[in-house]
Protein backbone atom coordinates (compact mmCIF):
# COMPACT_ATOMS: atom_id res chain seq x y z
CA UNK A 1 0.00 0.00 0.00
CA UNK A 2 1.26 3.47 -0.80
CA UNK A 3 1.20 6.24 1.78
CA UNK A 4 0.09 9.77 0.75
CA UNK A 5 2.30 12.40 2.36
CA UNK A 6 0.65 14.99 0.30
CA UNK A 7 -1.09 16.48 3.49
CA UNK A 8 -2.49 19.56 1.20
CA UNK A 9 -4.58 16.93 -0.02
CA UNK A 10 -6.77 16.23 3.29
CA UNK A 11 -9.54 18.36 4.03
CA UNK A 12 -10.01 19.38 7.40
CA UNK A 13 -13.22 18.44 9.40
CA UNK A 14 -14.95 20.69 11.91
CA UNK A 15 -17.00 20.07 15.30
CA UNK A 16 -18.00 23.39 17.40
CA UNK A 17 -20.82 23.99 19.74
CA UNK A 18 -21.09 27.37 18.35
CA UNK A 19 -21.66 27.11 14.31
CA UNK A 20 -20.04 30.27 13.89
CA UNK A 21 -17.31 29.60 15.85
CA UNK A 22 -15.67 25.84 14.53
CA UNK A 23 -12.72 24.56 15.85
CA UNK A 24 -10.76 21.64 13.98
CA UNK A 25 -10.56 18.01 14.49
CA UNK A 26 -7.23 16.26 14.21
CA UNK A 27 -6.23 15.00 10.79
CA UNK A 28 -7.73 12.01 9.49
CA UNK A 29 -4.87 9.66 8.20
CA UNK A 30 -5.21 8.44 4.43
CA UNK A 31 -4.86 5.77 2.91
CA UNK A 32 -3.15 5.14 -0.28
CA UNK A 33 -4.63 3.87 -3.59
CA UNK A 34 -4.52 -0.11 -4.17
CA UNK A 35 -1.69 -1.32 -6.72
CA UNK A 36 -4.18 -4.18 -8.03
CA UNK A 37 -6.11 -2.73 -10.41
CA UNK A 38 -9.31 -5.35 -10.16
CA UNK A 39 -9.27 -4.01 -6.13
CA UNK A 40 -8.77 -0.58 -7.54
CA UNK A 41 -12.16 -0.87 -9.57
CA UNK A 42 -13.82 -3.35 -6.71
CA UNK A 43 -13.24 -0.60 -4.43
CA UNK A 44 -14.57 1.91 -6.46
CA UNK A 45 -18.12 -0.42 -6.89
CA UNK A 46 -18.31 -0.40 -3.76
CA UNK A 47 -18.43 3.63 -3.16
CA UNK A 48 -20.65 3.68 -5.25
CA UNK A 49 -23.33 1.18 -3.62
CA UNK A 50 -21.77 2.03 -0.47
CA UNK A 51 -20.77 -0.33 2.22
CA UNK A 52 -22.87 -2.00 4.33
CA UNK A 53 -23.21 -1.07 7.72
CA UNK A 54 -21.77 -4.78 8.98
CA UNK A 55 -18.54 -4.23 7.05
CA UNK A 56 -18.00 -0.73 8.03
CA UNK A 57 -18.69 -1.56 11.22
CA UNK A 58 -16.06 -4.32 11.51
CA UNK A 59 -13.66 -2.62 8.97
CA UNK A 60 -13.78 -5.04 6.74
CA UNK A 61 -14.21 -5.11 2.68
CA UNK A 62 -17.30 -4.95 1.37
CA UNK A 63 -17.27 -7.36 -2.05
CA UNK A 64 -20.50 -6.42 -4.23
CA UNK A 65 -21.29 -9.26 -6.01
CA UNK A 66 -21.75 -8.72 -10.07
CA UNK A 67 -24.85 -11.07 -10.59
CA UNK A 68 -26.39 -8.97 -7.24
CA UNK A 69 -24.88 -5.73 -7.10
CA UNK A 70 -27.67 -4.60 -4.47
CA UNK A 71 -28.27 -7.36 -2.78
CA UNK A 72 -26.21 -9.02 0.26
CA UNK A 73 -22.50 -8.19 -0.05
CA UNK A 74 -19.85 -11.48 -0.71
CA UNK A 75 -18.73 -10.48 2.82
CA UNK A 76 -21.95 -11.26 4.41
CA UNK A 77 -22.70 -14.29 2.48
CA UNK A 78 -19.79 -15.53 3.66
CA UNK A 79 -20.51 -15.57 7.24
CA UNK A 80 -24.10 -15.74 6.70
CA UNK A 81 -24.18 -19.66 8.15
CA UNK A 82 -22.51 -18.21 10.96
CA UNK A 83 -24.49 -16.19 14.06
CA UNK A 84 -22.31 -13.29 13.60
CA UNK A 85 -25.25 -10.56 13.44
CA UNK A 86 -29.41 -11.28 13.01
CA UNK A 87 -29.63 -8.25 10.75
CA UNK A 88 -29.15 -8.11 7.14
CA UNK A 89 -26.96 -6.73 4.74
CA UNK A 90 -28.06 -2.96 4.51
CA UNK A 91 -26.57 0.00 2.45
CA UNK A 92 -27.57 2.85 5.05
CA UNK A 93 -25.40 5.77 6.32
CA UNK A 94 -26.27 7.91 9.26
CA UNK A 95 -25.08 11.16 6.92
CA UNK A 96 -27.48 10.86 4.26
CA UNK A 97 -30.97 11.22 7.15
CA UNK A 98 -33.45 12.94 6.31
CA UNK A 99 -34.25 15.00 10.00
CA UNK A 100 -36.46 18.05 8.57
CA UNK A 101 -38.93 19.05 6.30
CA UNK A 102 -37.55 21.58 3.88
CA UNK A 103 -40.47 22.75 2.40
CA UNK A 104 -44.84 23.18 2.02
CA UNK A 105 -47.40 20.41 0.87
CA UNK A 106 -48.54 21.43 -2.46
CA UNK A 107 -50.91 24.04 -2.34
CA UNK A 108 -50.36 24.97 1.43
CA UNK A 109 -47.41 27.52 -0.38
CA UNK A 110 -47.57 31.01 1.92
CA UNK A 111 -45.32 32.35 -1.42
CA UNK A 112 -44.42 31.69 -4.87
CA UNK A 113 -42.00 34.75 -4.56
CA UNK A 114 -38.77 32.72 -3.93
CA UNK A 115 -38.58 29.41 -6.66
CA UNK A 116 -35.80 28.30 -4.20
CA UNK A 117 -35.05 28.59 -0.81
CA UNK A 118 -32.53 31.55 -0.40
CA UNK A 119 -31.70 34.31 2.15
CA UNK A 120 -32.77 37.26 0.02
CA UNK A 121 -34.27 40.37 1.45
CA UNK A 122 -37.43 41.44 0.08
CA UNK A 123 -37.26 45.28 -1.79
CA UNK A 124 -40.34 46.20 -2.50
CA UNK A 125 -41.61 47.88 0.89
CA UNK A 126 -44.54 49.86 1.48
CA UNK A 127 -43.27 51.85 4.08
CA UNK A 128 -39.95 52.78 5.80
CA UNK A 129 -41.18 52.04 9.45
CA UNK A 130 -39.14 49.44 11.01
CA UNK A 131 -41.26 47.46 13.85
CA UNK A 132 -40.04 45.10 16.78
CA UNK A 133 -42.41 41.96 17.34
CA UNK A 134 -42.12 39.00 19.67
CA UNK A 135 -42.94 35.77 18.11
CA UNK A 136 -44.00 33.07 20.68
CA UNK A 137 -44.22 29.54 19.30
CA UNK A 138 -45.85 26.09 21.07
CA UNK A 139 -42.54 24.82 22.40
CA UNK A 140 -40.45 27.50 23.79
CA UNK A 141 -42.56 30.00 26.72
CA UNK A 142 -39.34 32.69 25.35
CA UNK A 143 -40.55 34.65 22.75
CA UNK A 144 -38.04 35.29 19.49
CA UNK A 145 -37.53 39.04 19.01
CA UNK A 146 -37.93 40.04 14.75
CA UNK A 147 -37.36 43.23 13.03
CA UNK A 148 -40.22 43.40 10.51
CA UNK A 149 -41.50 46.05 7.55
CA UNK A 150 -44.72 46.67 5.58
CA UNK A 151 -44.51 45.33 1.87
CA UNK A 152 -46.43 45.06 -1.03
CA UNK A 153 -47.47 41.76 -1.85
CA UNK A 154 -47.09 40.19 -5.23
CA UNK A 155 -50.65 39.49 -7.20
CA UNK A 156 -50.81 36.01 -7.58
CA UNK A 157 -47.69 34.75 -5.42
CA UNK A 158 -47.91 35.94 -1.98
CA UNK A 159 -50.50 34.80 0.38
CA UNK A 160 -51.75 37.10 2.64
CA UNK A 161 -54.66 35.32 4.29
CA UNK A 162 -54.73 32.15 6.89
CA UNK A 163 -56.36 29.60 6.10
CA UNK A 164 -58.05 26.33 8.16
CA UNK A 165 -60.73 23.86 7.20
CA UNK A 166 -63.53 23.77 9.99
CA UNK A 167 -64.86 19.68 10.21
CA UNK A 168 -67.89 20.66 12.03
CA UNK A 169 -68.33 23.85 9.43
CA UNK A 170 -71.47 23.98 6.87
CA UNK A 171 -70.95 25.22 3.28
CA UNK A 172 -73.52 27.12 1.74
CA UNK A 173 -75.60 24.16 0.36
CA UNK A 174 -76.27 23.26 4.00
CA UNK A 175 -73.64 20.31 4.10
CA UNK A 176 -71.58 19.52 6.79
CA UNK A 177 -67.98 17.95 7.02
CA UNK A 178 -65.77 20.72 5.95
CA UNK A 179 -65.56 23.93 5.36
CA UNK A 180 -62.57 26.05 4.55
CA UNK A 181 -62.29 29.52 6.77
CA UNK A 182 -59.94 32.35 6.07
CA UNK A 183 -58.40 35.08 8.21
CA UNK A 184 -57.16 38.05 6.88
CA UNK A 185 -53.21 38.93 7.75
CA UNK A 186 -51.56 42.27 7.52
CA UNK A 187 -48.32 42.23 4.37
CA UNK A 188 -45.49 42.40 7.09
CA UNK A 189 -41.94 40.42 6.71
CA UNK A 190 -38.82 40.12 7.90
CA UNK A 191 -36.59 42.96 7.05
CA UNK A 192 -32.87 41.68 6.76
CA UNK A 193 -32.39 37.83 6.80
CA UNK A 194 -28.84 37.89 7.75
CA UNK A 195 -29.59 39.39 11.06
CA UNK A 196 -32.57 37.04 11.70
CA UNK A 197 -30.28 34.25 11.28
CA UNK A 198 -28.18 35.56 13.68
CA UNK A 199 -30.34 35.99 16.00
CA UNK A 200 -32.31 32.93 15.39
CA UNK A 201 -28.91 31.32 16.40
CA UNK A 202 -28.28 33.22 19.19
CA UNK A 203 -32.03 33.06 20.59
CA UNK A 204 -31.24 28.79 19.98
CA UNK A 205 -28.27 28.68 22.29
CA UNK A 206 -29.83 30.89 24.72
CA UNK A 207 -33.30 28.61 24.87
CA UNK A 208 -32.34 25.42 24.26
CA UNK A 209 -32.78 24.02 27.69
CA UNK A 210 -35.80 26.14 28.63
CA UNK A 211 -37.40 24.97 25.47
CA UNK A 212 -36.50 21.13 25.83
CA UNK A 213 -38.59 21.65 29.74
CA UNK A 214 -41.35 23.72 27.97
CA UNK A 215 -41.61 20.78 24.97
CA UNK A 216 -41.85 17.60 27.12
CA UNK A 217 -44.28 19.23 30.04
CA UNK A 218 -46.68 16.44 28.55
CA UNK A 219 -44.64 13.86 27.63
CA UNK A 220 -44.06 10.25 28.86
CA UNK A 221 -41.75 10.11 32.14
CA UNK A 222 -39.03 7.78 29.89
CA UNK A 223 -38.91 10.51 27.72
CA UNK A 224 -38.64 13.20 30.26
CA UNK A 225 -36.01 11.57 32.53
CA UNK A 226 -34.12 10.39 29.55
CA UNK A 227 -33.71 14.15 27.94
CA UNK A 228 -32.66 15.55 31.32
CA UNK A 229 -30.01 13.21 31.82
CA UNK A 230 -28.89 13.74 28.44
CA UNK A 231 -28.52 17.16 29.17
CA UNK A 232 -26.70 16.17 32.59
CA UNK A 233 -24.40 13.21 30.04
CA UNK A 234 -23.34 16.36 27.80
CA UNK A 235 -21.86 18.21 30.58
CA UNK A 236 -20.13 15.51 32.74
CA UNK A 237 -19.09 13.46 29.48
CA UNK A 238 -15.06 12.90 29.44
CA UNK A 239 -14.84 13.30 25.47
CA UNK A 240 -14.56 16.74 24.44
CA UNK A 241 -15.51 15.41 21.03
CA UNK A 242 -18.80 14.00 22.72
CA UNK A 243 -19.60 17.21 24.63
CA UNK A 244 -19.50 19.32 21.37
CA UNK A 245 -21.73 16.86 19.46
CA UNK A 246 -24.66 16.35 21.94
CA UNK A 247 -24.46 20.43 22.44
CA UNK A 248 -25.16 20.83 18.28
CA UNK A 249 -27.13 17.86 18.53
CA UNK A 250 -29.59 19.82 21.68
CA UNK A 251 -29.18 22.70 19.13
CA UNK A 252 -30.40 21.01 16.12
CA UNK A 253 -33.02 19.59 17.98
CA UNK A 254 -34.48 22.59 18.99
CA UNK A 255 -34.44 24.44 15.10
CA UNK A 256 -35.92 21.31 14.29
CA UNK A 257 -38.55 21.62 16.85
CA UNK A 258 -39.12 25.32 15.50
CA UNK A 259 -39.96 23.80 11.74
CA UNK A 260 -42.97 22.08 12.87
CA UNK A 261 -44.96 24.32 15.38
CA UNK A 262 -47.42 26.83 15.43
CA UNK A 263 -46.47 30.64 15.80
CA UNK A 264 -48.60 33.75 16.84
CA UNK A 265 -47.48 37.46 17.95
CA UNK A 266 -47.15 38.52 21.39
CA UNK A 267 -47.06 41.93 23.38
CA UNK A 268 -48.58 45.38 22.26
CA UNK A 269 -47.01 45.21 18.72
CA UNK A 270 -49.73 43.31 16.72
CA UNK A 271 -49.16 44.80 13.39
CA UNK A 272 -52.91 45.94 12.93
CA UNK A 273 -54.54 42.89 13.81
CA UNK A 274 -56.99 41.78 15.89
CA UNK A 275 -57.17 38.48 17.57
CA UNK A 276 -60.19 35.70 16.30
CA UNK A 277 -62.63 35.83 19.72
CA UNK A 278 -65.47 34.29 17.56
CA UNK A 279 -64.72 31.58 16.03
CA UNK A 280 -63.03 28.80 17.64
CA UNK A 281 -62.85 26.27 14.53
CA UNK A 282 -59.09 28.75 14.33
CA UNK A 283 -56.37 26.78 15.27
CA UNK A 284 -55.16 30.57 16.76
CA UNK A 285 -57.95 31.15 18.47
CA UNK A 286 -57.27 34.09 20.70
CA UNK A 287 -54.26 34.89 19.68
CA UNK A 288 -52.32 36.94 16.80
CA UNK A 289 -51.07 34.90 13.71
CA UNK A 290 -47.79 35.62 11.91
CA UNK A 291 -48.19 36.88 8.55
CA UNK A 292 -47.85 33.88 5.97
CA UNK A 293 -44.79 35.13 4.31
CA UNK A 294 -43.15 35.92 7.69
CA UNK A 295 -42.99 31.97 8.11
CA UNK A 296 -41.94 31.13 4.86
CA UNK A 297 -39.08 34.02 5.69
CA UNK A 298 -38.77 31.84 9.46
CA UNK A 299 -38.77 28.52 7.27
CA UNK A 300 -35.66 29.79 4.99
CA UNK A 301 -33.37 31.22 8.21
CA UNK A 302 -33.74 28.02 9.93
CA UNK A 303 -32.73 25.62 7.20
CA UNK A 304 -30.61 27.32 5.44
CA UNK A 305 -29.03 29.55 8.29
CA UNK A 306 -29.02 26.85 11.23
CA UNK A 307 -30.44 23.10 10.06
CA UNK A 308 -28.04 22.37 6.98
CA UNK A 309 -25.07 23.29 8.64
CA UNK A 310 -25.78 21.64 12.53
CA UNK A 311 -27.22 18.83 10.35
CA UNK A 312 -24.03 17.83 8.70
CA UNK A 313 -21.98 18.15 11.39
CA UNK A 314 -24.14 16.35 13.88
CA UNK A 315 -24.61 13.06 11.86
CA UNK A 316 -20.98 13.34 10.33
CA UNK A 317 -19.59 12.88 13.76
CA UNK A 318 -22.05 10.52 15.23
CA UNK A 319 -21.24 8.29 12.63
CA UNK A 320 -17.73 9.20 13.22
CA UNK A 321 -18.69 8.24 16.62
CA UNK A 322 -20.62 4.85 16.17
CA UNK A 323 -18.26 3.56 14.08
CA UNK A 324 -15.32 3.58 16.38
CA UNK A 325 -16.94 1.39 18.53
CA UNK A 326 -15.65 2.63 21.50
CA UNK A 327 -17.58 1.10 24.50
CA UNK A 328 -16.94 4.25 26.55
CA UNK A 329 -18.98 6.13 23.80
CA UNK A 330 -22.13 3.87 24.32
CA UNK A 331 -24.33 6.39 26.13
CA UNK A 332 -23.64 9.51 24.18
CA UNK A 333 -24.88 6.82 20.72
CA UNK A 334 -27.22 5.35 22.97
CA UNK A 335 -28.96 9.25 24.33
CA UNK A 336 -28.75 10.61 20.42
CA UNK A 337 -30.73 7.49 18.95
CA UNK A 338 -33.51 7.92 21.29
CA UNK A 339 -33.84 11.63 21.52
CA UNK A 340 -33.60 11.39 17.53
CA UNK A 341 -36.67 8.98 17.20
CA UNK A 342 -38.62 11.04 19.71
CA UNK A 343 -38.02 13.71 17.12
CA UNK A 344 -39.42 11.48 13.99
CA UNK A 345 -42.45 10.42 16.10
CA UNK A 346 -43.30 13.94 17.11
CA UNK A 347 -42.53 15.68 13.22
CA UNK A 348 -45.02 12.66 12.22
CA UNK A 349 -47.47 13.79 14.70
CA UNK A 350 -47.11 17.53 13.84
CA UNK A 351 -47.47 16.71 10.01
CA UNK A 352 -50.71 14.29 10.56
CA UNK A 353 -51.98 17.37 12.70
CA UNK A 354 -51.29 19.70 9.29
CA UNK A 355 -53.30 17.72 7.57
CA UNK A 356 -55.94 17.80 9.66
CA UNK A 357 -56.16 21.36 9.84
CA UNK A 358 -56.12 21.77 6.32
CA UNK A 359 -58.88 18.79 5.59
CA UNK A 360 -56.71 16.71 3.90
CA UNK A 361 -57.65 13.09 3.18
CA UNK A 362 -54.47 11.56 3.19
CA UNK A 363 -52.58 10.77 6.63
CA UNK A 364 -49.95 13.22 6.32
CA UNK A 365 -49.84 16.63 4.65
CA UNK A 366 -46.24 15.95 3.14
CA UNK A 367 -45.76 11.98 2.45
CA UNK A 368 -42.84 11.87 0.99
CA UNK A 369 -41.07 13.72 3.81
CA UNK A 370 -42.61 11.33 6.61
CA UNK A 371 -41.62 8.06 4.52
CA UNK A 372 -38.07 9.44 4.61
CA UNK A 373 -37.86 10.51 7.86
CA UNK A 374 -38.90 6.92 9.15
CA UNK A 375 -36.57 5.51 6.93
CA UNK A 376 -33.95 7.59 8.95
CA UNK A 377 -35.08 6.17 11.87
CA UNK A 378 -34.23 2.26 11.08
CA UNK A 379 -31.26 4.01 9.84
CA UNK A 380 -30.56 5.00 13.10
CA UNK A 381 -31.68 2.06 14.70
CA UNK A 382 -29.61 -0.50 12.72
CA UNK A 383 -26.67 1.31 13.49
CA UNK A 384 -27.84 1.43 16.93
CA UNK A 385 -28.28 -2.62 16.83
CA UNK A 386 -25.53 -3.48 15.09
CA UNK A 387 -22.96 -1.57 17.90
CA UNK A 388 -25.24 -2.93 21.06
CA UNK A 389 -25.73 -6.24 20.17
CA UNK A 390 -22.95 -7.98 21.56
CA UNK A 391 -22.50 -6.05 24.54
CA UNK A 392 -26.14 -4.47 25.71
CA UNK A 393 -25.98 -2.66 28.48
CA UNK A 394 -29.30 -3.00 28.96
CA UNK A 395 -28.57 -7.09 29.78
CA UNK A 396 -25.35 -6.76 31.98
CA UNK A 397 -25.24 -8.25 35.34
CA UNK A 398 -24.10 -5.32 37.26
CA UNK A 399 -22.79 -7.32 40.16
CA UNK A 400 -20.41 -8.10 38.28
CA UNK A 401 -19.64 -4.76 36.60
CA UNK A 402 -16.13 -4.56 37.16
CA UNK A 403 -16.03 -7.82 34.51
CA UNK A 404 -18.60 -5.83 31.75
CA UNK A 405 -17.42 -3.92 28.80
CA UNK A 406 -18.77 -0.84 31.16
CA UNK A 407 -16.70 -1.34 33.88
CA UNK A 408 -16.26 2.86 33.38
CA UNK A 409 -20.31 3.27 33.93
CA UNK A 410 -21.04 5.01 37.12
CA UNK A 411 -23.62 4.61 39.43
CA UNK A 412 -25.77 7.24 38.05
CA UNK A 413 -25.63 5.44 35.07
CA UNK A 414 -26.02 2.01 36.14
CA UNK A 415 -29.46 3.63 37.84
CA UNK A 416 -30.60 5.58 34.93
CA UNK A 417 -30.66 2.20 32.18
CA UNK A 418 -32.44 -0.12 35.05
CA UNK A 419 -35.01 3.11 35.39
CA UNK A 420 -35.25 3.13 32.17
CA UNK A 421 -36.05 -0.91 31.72
CA UNK A 422 -38.27 -0.79 34.24
CA UNK A 423 -40.27 1.93 32.33
CA UNK A 424 -40.51 -0.29 29.24
CA UNK A 425 -41.53 -3.28 30.80
CA UNK A 426 -44.26 -1.08 32.46
CA UNK A 427 -45.50 0.42 29.11
CA UNK A 428 -45.73 -2.86 26.99
CA UNK A 429 -49.38 -2.74 26.42
CA UNK A 430 -48.89 0.91 25.23
CA UNK A 431 -46.04 -0.40 22.92
CA UNK A 432 -48.18 -3.75 21.76
CA UNK A 433 -51.10 -1.28 20.81
CA UNK A 434 -48.53 1.08 18.78
CA UNK A 435 -47.39 -1.72 16.80
CA UNK A 436 -50.70 -3.33 16.12
CA UNK A 437 -52.33 0.05 14.88
CA UNK A 438 -49.51 1.44 13.61
CA UNK A 439 -49.77 4.69 15.58
CA UNK A 440 -46.40 5.95 14.28
CA UNK A 441 -47.43 9.58 16.23
CA UNK A 442 -46.82 8.12 19.47
CA UNK A 443 -43.75 9.20 21.15
CA UNK A 444 -42.85 5.74 21.55
CA UNK A 445 -43.51 3.90 18.56
CA UNK A 446 -40.09 4.51 17.42
CA UNK A 447 -38.07 4.48 21.07
CA UNK A 448 -40.02 1.52 22.09
CA UNK A 449 -37.83 -0.54 19.17
CA UNK A 450 -34.31 0.43 20.89
CA UNK A 451 -35.58 -2.18 23.11
CA UNK A 452 -37.08 -5.12 20.60
CA UNK A 453 -35.50 -8.76 20.57
CA UNK A 454 -33.81 -9.00 16.96
CA UNK A 455 -34.89 -6.37 15.57
CA UNK A 456 -35.81 -5.60 12.12
CA UNK A 457 -36.21 -2.59 9.64
CA UNK A 458 -39.72 -2.22 9.40
CA UNK A 459 -41.67 0.10 6.49
CA UNK A 460 -44.32 2.25 7.20
CA UNK A 461 -47.07 2.45 5.55
CA UNK A 462 -47.95 6.13 3.85
CA UNK A 463 -50.74 7.05 1.90
CA UNK A 464 -50.30 9.75 -1.03
CA UNK A 465 -54.09 9.55 -1.51
CA UNK A 466 -55.01 13.33 -3.09
CA UNK A 467 -58.06 15.59 -2.30
CA UNK A 468 -59.81 17.40 0.78
CA UNK A 469 -62.99 16.81 3.05
CA UNK A 470 -65.91 18.06 0.45
CA UNK A 471 -63.18 18.77 -2.09
CA UNK A 472 -62.38 22.56 -0.07
CA UNK A 473 -59.72 24.34 -2.33
CA UNK A 474 -56.25 24.20 -1.38
CA UNK A 475 -54.96 27.24 -2.40
CA UNK A 476 -57.19 30.81 -3.62
CA UNK A 477 -53.87 32.30 -5.57
CA UNK A 478 -51.89 30.87 -8.37
CA UNK A 479 -47.99 30.25 -8.45
CA UNK A 480 -47.42 30.97 -12.02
Amino acid sequence: MVESNNRAEIQVRFVAVNPTEPSALSLPQKRGPFDDKSRQEAAGRTRGLKACIRCRMQKLRCEIIETNPEGICGTCQNVSSQKVHHLGCLRHRLTECTLYRTGKAPGLEFTFRWPQMKLKDISDWASTEVRAILVQSDVCQVPLKLSVRKFIPIPGKDRTERSWVDPNGKDPTGRKGGVKKYYKTTPYAIVNMANAVHDMKEYISDNVFKCMGYFLRGSDVLVKETYEFARKHMQRVESDEERRLLGNFFRLWFAIRRTATTEHIVGKETLEMKPETEDRSFPLFEKIPLPPVMIQQLDMVLTLGILQPLRKQVLEDFQKLVLANNPRSWMTIYLITFMSLHSCAKVTDENYNNARKHGLIRRYAIPNFIEERHHSANVFLSHYHYRTESFNPFKQDWKRRHATPFAHMSVDEIQFLERTKALMKERESIIKTNNEFDIYEHELYFISQIFEENWQPRDTVIDRMDGTINDVGLQRFSGQ
